[in-house]
């Protein structure tokens, strides 16, 4: 199974666009998707049963959306602290092994508290959805 996690806050404008993406994606067979807050180590459990997993998130450094491949940091911290590659670290502490894994970074500018997207975010919402849905049609080891 592949696992299509959207992190971000909906109350904060565009930081809630993980969850928008995977939410906006049309469901698949052997595919599973999480909307979620925060990255937390409980999610260790559904990752490692993951063929691969793609975490989508806003990115204020982003100019474009991006994805990259994402390896266990040594660095796994908490809650907000909690990174995708801190997750993996966790999972292969947990269960011995991790799935590979990819970051889709989401050029993000407006985390004012609101439930809207900016219009920039909003915009590029069927471009984003469409590079996971290019992610899910990819060999596992294509990344």
């Amino acid at each position: 199974m592949d696992l299509v996690i959207g992190v971000g806050n909906r109350w904060r404008g565009d930081d809630g666009v993980g969850c928008a993406v995977v939410e906006a994606l049309p469901a698949r067979t052997g595919v599973e998707t999480l909307a979620v807050h925060q990255l937390v180590p409980e999610l260790a459990e559904r990752i490692h049963l993951a063929r691969r997993v793609l975490f989508v998130d806003a990115s204020i450094d982003a100019q474009e959306i991006s994805l990259h491949r994402v390896e266990p940091s040594p660095q796994r911290g908490l809650g907000h602290a909690c990174s995708p590659g801190g997750l993996l670290a966790w999972t292969a502490q947990a269960y011995g092994a991790r799935p590979n894994a990819w970051l889709l970074e989401v050029p993000a500018a407006t985390f004012d508290v609101g439930e809207r997207l900016s219009p920039d975010v909003e915009r590029r919402l069927p471009e984003t959805v469409a590079a996971v849905t290019a992610w899910l049609d990819r060999e596992p080891g294509a990344g």
